[in-house]
């Protein structure tokens, strides 16, 4: 079983969003989920947290291989007016406070074994975060974060995913 996965990331941001007070909705890095939520105002929670992007680099030497993954979110409010700066910039304000607690989560979550994917992998020097004002949808504005984690990523064949696999050992 692969120590940490796409699913598992998703799954932990959405359960994350659902436990934290001031976030009313998620959404995955799915484009088209964001587009139908954006396009249905009544059915997006504001603010909302985006997983929009991971990113995964394999790095190592021969004797271990490790999967580095930039993770990036958003947290967004929806609906405010864009000729109201003074929202505009609480809304941006509001949304760092509230990423840099999904931050603080995330740090002592990996300090327990709760999470085991998580254990000792975050690594808080290799967060960055900056303003985001959506271009594309109107009234789209908050703050997007991005951190590093750094799992170990096994290189091994599974001879059952093979048709040649009795010529590999995986042990």
């Amino acid at each position: 079983m692969k120590p940490l996965s796409y699913l598992k990331i998703d799954e932990y941001f959405q359960d994350i969003a659902a436990k934290h007070v001031d976030i009313n909705d998620y959404c995955g890095t799915s484009v088209n989920e964001l587009v139908n939520k954006l396009a249905s105002h009544a059915s997006v929670g504001s603010p909302m947290l985006i997983l929009f992007n991971i990113q995964n680099k394999l790095m190592g030497n021969q004797q271990r291989t490790m999967n580095n993954r930039t993770i990036s979110f958003s947290i967004v409010f929806t609906g405010v007016d864009p000729n109201d700066y003074a929202a505009q910039k609480q809304a941006i304000d509001d949304a760092e406070y509230i990423g840099l607690q999904m931050i603080a989560r995330i740090n002592i979550d990996s300090k327990g074994k709760k999470v085991d994917w998580l254990y000792n992998n975050f690594d808080p020097n290799t967060v960055h975060f900056n303003e985001l004002e959506a271009e594309e949808a109107e009234g789209l504005f908050g703050m997007e974060f991005h951190f590093d984690l750094k799992n170990t990523e096994p290189l091994l064949v599974d001879p059952a995913k093979w048709s040649d696999g009795a010529d590999y050992c995986t042990g």
